[in-house]
């Protein structure tokens, strides 16, 4: 008896000890299981976040440069009203018997509200550009520029009593087209 008492008590301890291991290996597939899920969990979170970060950064950048792009063409318009009138009251004095040699300096004495007027008008249209090269794409950049090089032309040309339009037509369609590409333009998350 004592022989199958120590067989029968070696069965159960090896019993014993396998119903452990397999316990214990089971808590340990189970921890390994959730510490992988928590792991890669995590990096999904994170990852969502950046995505969601990049998103609004992008929405808020669109907003700005629409709001950058309207300010540009309002303040161009103005300025461009003004300049005609600037143009209408410099061709006058041309037309006179004895037109002045400096026209800027007769209308800043003559007419000084409308000097002015148009300087503050140059001047806010200037801040709408300066704005633009800021936030805007290298494309509408460069149109940009184009189309501020046509209008010191058309500033000048204005200061003498003429009138520049058909060259400006032309890169101020360019540019619109491009600030409208810029802002319709599907942008990746």
């Amino acid at each position: 008896m004592i022989i199958t008492a120590g067989a029968a008590e070696s069965a159960s301890t090896t019993t014993a000890w396998f119903t452990l291991a397999g316990a214990l290996g089971g808590v340990l597939i189970t921890g390994c299981i959730a510490l992988a899920s928590a792991v890669l969990s995590h990096r999904w979170q994170v990852t969502n976040s950046r995505q969601q970060l990049l998103q609004e950064h992008h929405q808020q950048l669109r907003q700005e440069r629409r709001e950058a792009f309207v300010h540009y063409w309002a303040a161009w318009n103005r300025f461009n009203y003004q300049l005609k009138a600037l143009r209408d009251a410099v061709k006058e004095l041309h037309q006179t018997d004895t037109p002045p040699s400096n026209p800027r300096k007769h209308l800043e004495e003559a007419a000084p509200q409308l000097v002015q007027d148009a300087l503050e008008r140059e001047m806010n249209w200037r801040e709408a550009a300066d704005a633009i090269f800021l936030i805007a794409t290298s494309t509408v950049t460069r149109t940009a520029a184009k189309h501020v090089e046509i209008t010191d032309q058309k500033i000048a040309a204005a200061w003498q009593g003429v009138w520049v339009s058909d060259r400006t037509l032309g890169a101020a369609r360019t540019l619109n087209d491009a600030m409208r590409d810029e802002l319709l333009t599907p942008t990746p998350p």
